[in-house]
């Protein structure tokens, strides 16, 4: 007997793409050597370094919502070759800015972290460490659902990144991995970013009217307590979704809903914090995705304008809120 279909390959439903894959997420960091040392070092992304300044840096602040400064450091990170692996976005900010997940406590509802396929777990964690990070729990073994009832178990490793936010490694063996893989280095680029969110039910509208993206998985686990990878207390029931664009198999949505014990953030989930700031996602029609926006009562928070975006270039680009308020950017080149 065959084994059961991998839940997360793509549908085949015809159903239209507006807009595309997630394509990048920004950081606002305080300690840009440190960031930089975990994602280009330890994660080995290729750096491309920009400084935004004058009235490039108002227009970008005003429009991504960062704290006002009169220039900006800006790293975009990425992964050379691998179609589908997503930019890391590092944006210099004051250190003494609070972040949005203090400790990394994973109570709190926002932007959460962003997951790495590899190959390795255990090699890649030694250089992890060797640059001087760490993780919550160390290597562990997370068991995934089947539509059939079967599970499957998938290694992870939880590493707290700079500015308190949660990096996954995800090794899914012999299954498809959940992005393109450098052969050389057995990593690739990140493939999907996480959140925790208050309510699933209404960020469907969100994710799947507004989008169009498809709900591929959903299921409910439980947590293992503090000594699991989110640090929850034990017997939290966490519910899981994964949110892609159609046919795509990267550059998707992990959306977490605690059933207990849930935060809400301390702090407003803009971009004035530390931490992750901003979603990017390309669409094939702006006009269309805001006229779904607006019909949905989704908050623009700001209207289409041409924003120039260092390593992009010019693109029209708008900016939506989550039902929480997180800001994500919708751009057409």
């Amino acid at each position: 007997m065959s084994a059961p279909a991998d839940p997360m390959l793509p549908r085949d439903d015809g159903r239209a793409v507006l807009v595309e894959p997630l394509a990048a997420v920004t950081l606002t960091t305080g300690n840009l050597a440190a960031a930089r040392r975990f994602y280009q070092g330890a994660l080995g992304m290729s750096p491309e370094f920009h400084r935004v300044e004058g009235e490039a840096a108002t227009r970008l602040a005003a429009h991504w919502g960062l704290p006002t400064q009169a220039a900006y450091e800006y790293v975009r990170l990425f992964r050379p070759g691998l179609e589908g692996a997503l930019q890391i976005r590092l944006v210099a900010v004051d250190s003494a800015l609070p972040t949005k997940r203090p400790a990394l406590d994973s109570r709190f509802d926002g932007p959460l972290g962003v997951g790495y396929p590899v190959r390795d777990l255990k090699a890649r964690n030694v250089v992890v460490e060797a640059l001087g990070f760490g993780s919550t729990a160390g290597l562990t073994l997370m068991a995934f659902p089947r539509a059939d009832g079967s599970t499957y178990d998938i290694g992870e490793v939880h590493w707290v990144a700079p500015d308190d936010v949660m990096v996954l490694g995800v090794d899914r063996a012999h299954l498809q991995p959940v992005g393109p893989i450098d052969a050389a280095i057995d990593i690739g680029g990140p493939a999907y970013s996480s959140t925790l969110i208050s309510d699933a039910a209404r960020f469907a509208p969100f994710f799947g009217e507004v989008l169009g993206f498809e709900l591929r998985r959903e299921f409910t686990f439980q947590s293992e307590g503090p000594s699991g990878g989110m640090r929850l207390p034990a017997g939290t029931q966490v519910h899981f979704q994964q949110w892609f664009a159609p046919g795509s198999r990267s550059g998707y949505l992990v959306v977490m809903q605690l059933l207990q014990n849930a935060l809400r953030p301390p702090a407003p989930l803009a971009a004035s914090g530390r931490g992750i700031a901003l979603w990017s996602f390309p669409t094939l029609d702006l006009e269309a995705t805001l006229l779904r926006a607006r019909a949905h009562g989704t908050a623009v928070l700001q209207d289409a304008a041409w924003i120039e975006t260092p390593g992009v270039g010019s693109v029209r680009s708008a900016v939506l809120a989550t039902p929480d308020g997180f800001p994500v950017e919708i751009y057409q080149r």
